[in-house]
C-alpha cells in the first residue's frame, strides 16, 4: 500500500486541477484525465517529491479515485442533521447512526476537517457546474433523455478508467518483477560466460566505466527534478502562507479565530515538514552526485593509465 503525504496530496490535487481545466486533458465525463494528462500528473509530482521509488501512474490514478470516493462520503455526511465540519460536538450515538446507516461515511470519525476537501470541491464543483449549463440548454423531453443516456454513459466511462487505473498498478509490479528477474538471470549469465581472466577483466573494467557513466548520468537528471520539484514545493508553500495571511488579517478584523484558520495552519506545516524532507534529500543527492562525478574521474584517469602502459 503507498501512503501519500497530506502535503504530497495537496499538491497532487492542484496538478490535477490545472490539468483536468484543459478540455483537452479530460475525458467524456469531465473530470478523469486522459492517459497523456496521467502521465504527464504522475511526472511532476515525482519532480515535486522525489522518492526512492517513485510512484506509478497507477498508483496515482488510485489515489485520486480514493479521493472521489471519500469526496462523495463526505458530502452524504455533510447532509445528515445535526454535522458539524469540524467534527465538534459530534457525540458517540450520532456516530454509531452514520456507522449504521452507512459504514464508510464512519471512517471520517476523527479526521473532521477534511482538508482535502477545498480542492475536491473545485476540481468537481467545476466539472458539475458545466453539466448544469449543459443541463438549462434541454428544453424538451428528448434532449433531457439524451442527457440522462449521457450520464449513464459517464459513470461506465468512469468505471472503466477505474478497471484502467488498477490494471496498470498491476502492470507495473509485474514489470517490476520481471526486470528483477532479468537481472538476475543476467548476471549469472555473464558469470557463467567467464573463459579467462584476461578477458573477464578487461570486460569487467569496460562495463564498470560504463555503468559508472549511465550513474552520472541519471544522478545528473535526477537532480534536476529534484531541483525542480523543490521550488514548485517552495512556490506551494508561498501560495499557501499567502492564504494563511489574509485569514490572519481576517481574525484580526473580527477578533475570532475561525475553523478555515486552523485548517489553512496544518497544511502550512504539512508542506513545511515537506520542505524540510525535500531540503535534505536534495543534499543528499548531491552529495552523492558528486561522489559519483570524483569516483568517475578517477576510474577515466585510471583506465587511460592502463591502455597507455599496455601500448607501451
Amino acid at each position: 500500500m503507498v501512503l501519500f503525504l497530506v502535503a504530497e496530496t495537496l499538491r497532487l490535487l492542484d496538478l490535477y486541477k490545472a490539468l483536468r481545466d484543459d478540455p483537452r486533458n479530460v475525458t467524456n465525463n469531465g473530470i478523469l484525465l486522459k492517459q497523456h494528462a496521467r502521465e504527464e500528473l504522475t511526472n511532476a509530482l515525482n519532480e515535486s517529491f522525489p522518492r526512492e521509488q517513485p510512484w506509478t501512474e497507477g498508483q496515482v490514478a488510485v489515489k485520486f479515485k480514493n479521493l472521489r470516493s471519500e469526496y462523495v462520503e463526505l458530502k452524504w455526511l455533510s447532509s445528515q442533521p445535526g454535522f458539524q465540519e469540524d467534527g465538534v460536538g459530534l457525540s458517540e450515538d450520532w456516530w454509531k447512526d452514520i456507522k449504521r446507516l452507512r459504514h464508510k461515511a464512519h471512517a471520517f470519525k476523527g479526521k473532521l476537517p477534511w482538508v482535502f476537501e477545498d480542492k475536491m470541491k473545485a476540481i468537481v464543483t467545476g466539472y458539475q457546474s458545466k453539466r448544469e449549463q449543459q443541463l438549462d440548454v434541454s428544453v424538451d423531453g428528448d434532449e433531457r433523455t439524451e442527457d440522462n443516456g449521457e450520464q449513464v454513459k459517464e459513470l461506465y466511462e468512469d468505471e472503466q478508467e477505474t478497471q484502467q487505473a488498477a490494471a496498470i498498478q498491476q502492470i507495473d509490479q509485474v514489470e517490476t518483477t520481471d526486470s528483477l528477474r532479468f537481472q538476475h538471470k543476467r548476471k549469472r549469465d555473464e558469470d557463467g560466460s567467464r573463459s579467462s581472466a584476461i578477458r573477464v577483466s578487461t570486460r569487467s573494467c569496460g562495463d564498470y566505466d560504463w555503468s559508472l557513466a549511465r550513474s552520472v548520468e541519471q544522478s545528473s537528471v535526477a537532480a534536476a527534478g529534484m531541483a525542480r520539484g523543490f521550488q514548485d514545493l517552495t512556490a506551494m508553500f508561498q501560495e499557501e502562507a499567502t492564504r494563511c495571511r489574509v485569514l490572519e488579517q481576517q481574525v484580526a478584523t473580527d477578533d475570532s479565530e475561525t475553523h478555515s484558520l486552523a485548517d489553512q495552519r496544518r497544511v502550512l506545516l504539512a508542506i513545511a515538514n515537506s520542505l524540510e524532507h525535500s531540503t535534505r534529500a536534495t543534499a543528499d543527492v548531491a552529495k552523492g552526485y558528486c561522489e559519483l562525478v570524483s569516483a568517475f574521474v578517477r576510474e577515466t584517469a585510471d583506465t587511460e593509465r592502463q591502455q597507455r602502459q599496455r601500448e607501451s
